[in-house]
């Protein structure tokens, strides 16, 4: 008798608890489609550049300089010369050094630079930027 009672119990503990999450599927809220864009300026889609820079990345050379290297993408179907522009800022001085790369079409091309500055200088208070120009 007392095993039909906790059975009762528990069947009814379980619809409650359920009742809630069973209920009706979420709606979506918000417009349906996108607002129109106004008659005197258009959406324009900015434009992708051909070149960008793929990777870099930097390390240590065996005599203990900083090399920085990495790839250039380029996205059109036509070859592309491009020139990378890395900058390096230690303790307040800074470092450029240009270096220009030929990338085929679809296609990457690596690219590597080395500066005159201490390796262990850079990591511990250096700053990297790199730029195609």
């Amino acid at each position: 008798m007392k095993r039909r009672t906790v059975l009762r119990t528990g069947a009814g503990l379980v619809a409650t608890v359920l009742g809630g999450c069973l209920g009706a599927p979420p709606r979506a809220t918000g417009p349906r489609h996108a607002p129109d864009a106004p008659a005197d300026q258009p959406r324009q889609t900015p434009a992708r550049p051909d070149l960008t820079i793929g990777t870099f990345d930097f390390e240590a050379t065996d005599d203990d300089a900083l090399r920085v290297f990495g790839t250039v993408e380029n996205r059109s179907g036509a070859q592309r010369t491009a020139t990378v522009v890395v900058t390096v800022r230690v303790a307040g001085d800074d470092f450029e050094r240009e270096t220009s790369v030929t990338v085929a079409a679809d296609g990457t091309a690596e690219w590597a630079v080395t500066f005159d500055v201490a390796y262990d200088e850079f990591t511990s208070n250096g700053d990297l930027n790199v730029t195609l120009a």
